[in-house]
């Protein structure tokens, strides 16, 4: 069952998707150019070993070819799903409630998941319940932030469970999908940790608000298992377009500076009206997201009125630990954030 936001094609009239927290600002204009001139570029294959792109990732994350391996995938869930199959582990222990298809890739991977609820009614990590609970030779999966309470595990917890996980033979899979929508990124990230047992994941699909060019990436500081992830991939599983994507807006600093401004004003603004409405609450959030609790309605019950204005939003389904008053926003552009904030009034 497919329990992902965005499922828009279900429906006949255009949507307002809150349910898919993506990016307001779109498709940066810097590879709308590239694109438009290099579409002759899918006459021929992209080159196998993807020289340009890993490149522009080394460089992206100031990183240099002898010290990190890095691997690309078509979107992160492909690296996910292949670091599983290579890791040598027995077990796999994620800290919900959070993204789902860690735990389909674990099934995929035929190893044996526990889904520990985790993280507090405060969104906080319970890093010392996660300890207790990790046997040896397993790997933990830890999205920060987090997805769907969008808060943010501070540094000296994930070292912490690194260093344990160390002692045990086990390793730590950091989802940093939303890294670059803290408010402290690039110091929010731990992707200068040089430990061979942790691995970091990435995407272009929410920062670059582009999920339907599938181009996602991990960073092994453990450069053979790296490689060995890289051996399970098949050959051309990087489009043309996704390529040139990689290689051009991670170099646009202009898109990056013009997120950071809107991450900052919209994401106060949301937070700032949510206050104003008794009949919910809210987890102050570090990314492009809110998790929102209802006092009185379902998530259910909301979103069959706000679909009446052709409004989604992000139902618990999939969401190991979510009760069912509790639903996901994404953080929009500020007429479309105007209007939920509107229509949430309403209903409160």
């Amino acid at each position: 069952m497919n329990y992902h936001g965005g499922d828009i094609y279900r429906y006949k009239d255009e949507m307002t998707d809150f349910s898919s927290n993506i990016n307001p600002l779109g498709v940066p204009e810097s590879f709308k150019e590239v694109l438009i001139g290099e579409l002759s570029s899918v006459t021929r294959y992209p080159d196998r070993l993807y020289r340009k792109l890993t490149r522009s990732i080394h460089d992206y994350i100031d990183k240099r070819e002898d010290e990190v391996t890095v691997v690309l995938g078509n979107g992160a869930v492909e690296v996910i799903y292949k670091t599983m199959q290579a890791l040598p582990v027995e077990s796999v222990i994620i800290a919900a409630p959070t993204f789902s298809e860690y735990r389909r890739a674990a099934e995929l991977s035929d190893l044996m998941f526990s889904e520990l609820i985790l993280f507090d009614s405060c969104g906080r990590l319970r890093t010392e319940a996660l300890i207790e609970a990790v046997p040896k030779r397993a790997l933990v999966v830890l999205c920060n932030p987090n997805n769907p309470t969008g808060t943010l595990t501070p540094r000296d917890d994930i070292l912490k469970l690194m260093e344990t996980l160390k002692a045990r033979q086990g390793y730590l899979m950091v989802d940093e999908t939303f890294i670059e929508f803290t408010s402290d990124y690039p110091g929010s990230s731990i992707i200068d940790e040089r430990m061979d047992n942790l691995i970091i994941i990435r995407a272009l699909t929410k920062y670059y608000g582009m999920p339907g060019i599938r181009l996602g990436y991990g960073v092994f500081h453990n450069m053979e298992l790296g490689q060995r992830v890289n051996g399970l991939m098949e050959p051309w599983h990087i489009n043309t377009f996704a390529d040139l994507a990689g290689q051009t807006v991670l170099y646009d600093r202009k898109y990056q500076e013009e997120t950071r401004k809107w991450i900052r004003e919209e994401s106060d603004y949301m937070m700032n009206e949510l206050k104003k409405l008794s009949q919910f609450t809210f987890l102050t959030t570090e990314s492009n997201f809110i998790l929102v609790s209802s006092k009185k309605h379902t998530a259910l019950e909301i979103q069959e009125i706000l679909l009446k204005d052709n409004i989604l939003i992000r139902l618990p389904e999939g969401f190991t630990g979510l009760g069912e008053y509790e639903f996901r926003i994404a953080i929009k552009d500020r007429k479309s954030n105007m209007k939920l904030i509107s229509l949430l009034e309403e209903i409160a």
